[in-house]
């Protein structure tokens, strides 16, 4: 998620990129980390500037579908083949397959993707890497166990229509959803998945608008009609909204059009008590077994 403006975006940039089109570093360098680990000696030859908390890093790995698919047939984006990606042979159980069902760490995002370490018992150090390419790393915490300095508050109106918007780099396919929990009285440390799961917000009408990667520069936004179902999902009748970017590696894919920022509007209940609540952005993935998320402090008014 990169609008409304979440707790590591505290330069409140809003979006990946910048306006000459190049990254923004969005989160990068937000907490106070350790620098001496086997992440940061990997990023070290890589030719862009990166930190452990830049917002890429913010997921669960390693999570499926406890039971069968579920997702309706014209939502399970059949002509994607996940090609290069761990679902092309091994998928039935990735997250998209049953929209909800796969229990993330954290409802905000888990640094890393790896919070149980590399083997998964608790053993190595923070920043230690689990793949080859080091796309993910050992023992952060979820995002909601962090202390986020300055973070944004973006205010809402019920009843109202708001603009939101999530930033799709690499590229798994699958879908996502927006929801809404009540600050809790303890602070965020106390967010749950089981709250925002109460108060999913649907999307308005069915437009959305998407950013190619071609169009970083121009800023132009193309309309098209959003693939989305409240069938087969959890919460029951929960609304989700298909990915629209076709991975790069897919046989119709290209650069071009496989990332980008995917736009939509959702609708704020209008009997929502005023008071301030969290914003939880949650993409089930169809290609990985994973389930991306981020958080933003709301204001009802």
């Amino acid at each position: 998620m990169v609008f409304p403006n979440p707790w590591w975006d505290v330069n409140q940039a809003g979006w990946f990129w910048t306006e000459s089109g190049g990254d923004n570093h969005m989160g990068c360098g937000v907490l106070d980390l350790p620098e001496d680990t086997e992440f940061m000696e990997h990023e070290a030859g890589s030719s862009t500037t990166t930190a452990h908390d830049c917002m890429k890093f913010w997921f669960s790995n390693g999570v499926e579908i406890p039971g069968h698919a579920t997702i309706p047939d014209y939502m399970s984006q059949a002509d994607v083949t996940c090609t290069g990606q761990a679902g092309h042979h091994h998928g039935q159980k990735f997250p998209w397959n049953a929209p909800g069902t796969a229990q993330p760490f954290g409802p905000c995002g888990t640094l890393g993707g790896i919070p149980l370490g590399c083997h998964n018992d608790g053993s190595g150090n923070f920043g230690d890497c689990c793949s080859d390419h080091c796309d993910g790393f050992a023992l952060g915490e979820n995002a909601e166990d962090y202390h986020w300095k300055n973070a944004p508050v973006t205010e809402w109106k019920a009843g109202s229509s708001q603009e939101v918007a999530w930033y799709c780099g690499a590229n798994h396919a699958g879908g996502y959803s927006y929801r809404l929990c009540k600050t809790p009285h303890g602070g965020i440390s106390h967010l749950t998945e089981e709250c925002f799961q109460q108060n999913h917000l649907d999307f308005v009408a069915d437009e959305q608008w998407v950013q190619y990667g071609k169009d970083r520069k121009t800023g132009h936004r193309t309309e098209l009609k959003a693939l989305q179902t409240t069938e087969g999902t959890y919460p029951d009748g929960s609304m989700w909204r298909a990915n629209p970017l076709v991975p790069h590696m897919e046989e119709n894919g290209s650069s071009d059009y496989g990332h980008g920022h995917i736009i939509d509007n959702v609708e704020v209940p209008q009997n929502m008590d005023a008071g301030d609540y969290v914003l939880s952005f949650r993409w089930d993935s169809k290609c990985s077994p994973q389930v991306w998320g981020a958080c933003a402090n709301i204001r009802i008014v």
